[in-house]
């Protein structure tokens, strides 16, 4: 369904499906308990079309419940490949880090990094971070601004 150059559908095929069909059926069943309620005089009678009607509603809810959940995955989905932890490099500079390997960061290290902003922004950012990746940054300090929530600075 997707083209070579667009991003898929938040929803399958089988999502969309799945709501079309448990929103016509609750709905069905709401309709059916209504029409037998609406022919009875009995409360007791009433009473047991009320309770199928209620089950129509937890079927088409359900329908409805799944199918945002399944978006709530996939934007989610979306976040992390936007914000990914890992920095993306060029490729001139992923050349140059293949034939010299920076150095593992050990646990007992605590030289605080370097603080940066870029203009207009109004958080504060390690130099690593990848949301000032490839952007023209100038060294702040702590009292400059909020410490940004993706790099923990």
């Amino acid at each position: 369904m997707s083209g070579a150059g667009r991003r898929p559908e938040p929803w399958r095929d089988g999502d969309v499906l799945t709501v079309c069909a448990t929103t016509l059926i609750g709905l069905a069943v709401i309709v059916a308990a209504w029409f037998g309620a609406s022919g009875t005089v009995s409360a007791p009678r009433q009473a047991a079309w009320l309770n199928v009607g209620v089950a129509g509603f937890a079927v088409s809810a359900g329908g409805l419940c799944l199918w945002l959940l399944r978006l709530r995955r996939a934007v989610g989905e979306r976040r992390v490949a936007l914000i990914s932890l890992a920095p993306q490099e060029d490729s001139e500079e992923a050349s140059r880090t293949a034939a010299s390997p920076r150095p593992a960061r050990s646990a007992d290290t605590t030289v605080p990094l370097p603080l940066v902003r870029a203009a207009g922004m109004a958080r504060l950012h390690h130099p690593d971070c990848p949301l000032v990746a490839g952007k023209d940054v100038t060294p702040a300090g702590l009292d400059d601004g909020e410490p940004c929530g993706v790099c923990a600075a």
